[in-house]
């Protein structure tokens, strides 16, 4: 019955393997026994293993790490920090699996560390976010294109409710595309919410300055092809 199981699994994984999405797999939990990777504003590197996240609004905004030159514990605010990777926990890494990209995107257009994305570590890094219409705070948002995010970043909003998706024993192998995320192009600096109902109507404002790409979708932009629109601005946009 095991093995009966697991077969019937992978055909269907195999099944779905057409529409699985170019997004990484949004965060769902961190590993408290494995090395996280933390580089600093000021440039230091330190090999942590985090303890704990504390949040706000949903999103991170301070961190419990033990460092492991000394064992100490310490705080630090994503305000300190540049950019971390972060090891999933079992459970996340098990979604992540089935979550997994056929990958169509090994552009790799940045300087992020292919070996720690290819170990399996989510990329995050700190922003500021605008989390209502007068108000932002600096967070630590995972990037959901780090292979493709040279122009244009997408951040994981925990707060997304998702799409329909497909499961199977009682797992998600297919759909659930967010229906909002935070999106910063290369010289902002500040991170804003895009949304599924929005995404019609703004589409133009938001990429204006890449007529190819509007050109590709004017006729009929849909949600379910905002990951192929980002991974289009990505390396069909010429920005100056």
């Amino acid at each position: 019955m095991k093995y009966k199981y697991l077969l019937t699994l992978v055909c269907v994984l195999i099944v779905f393997s057409s529409v699985a999405q170019t997004f990484s797999p949004a965060f769902q939990g961190f590993s408290r026994k494995k090395t996280t990777f933390i580089t600093l504003k000021n440039g230091t590197e330190m090999s942590v293993v985090v303890k704990k996240l504390f949040f706000k609004k949903g999103l991170i905004d301070d961190l419990k790490v033990e460092r492991s030159s000394d064992g100490k514990k310490v705080k630090i605010n994503p305000e300190e920090i540049d950019h971390m990777y972060i090891p999933p926990s079992t459970l996340a890494k098990l979604n992540q699996f089935m979550d997994a990209s056929s990958d169509i995107t090994k552009l790799q257009d940045n300087e992020l560390s292919s070996e720690h994305l290819d170990d399996g570590y989510l990329y995050m890094e700190s922003s500021n976010v605008q989390v209502k219409k007068n108000k932002t705070q600096y967070c630590m948002m995972q990037v959901m294109n780090p292979t493709f995010s040279k122009k244009i970043k997408i951040y994981n909003d925990p707060f997304a409710k998702e799409s329909a998706s497909v499961s199977f024993a009682g797992m998600k192998v297919a759909g659930g595309l967010d229906k909002s995320y935070y999106i910063k192009k290369n010289g902002e600096d500040l991170a804003r919410r895009i949304k599924k109902n929005e995404y019609k109507k703004d589409i133009e404002e938001l990429f204006a300055e890449c007529p190819a790409v509007i050109e590709k979708y004017k006729d009929d932009p849909k949600w379910v092809d905002f990951e192929q629109f980002v991974y289009d601005y990505s390396t069909m946009c010429v920005t100056k």
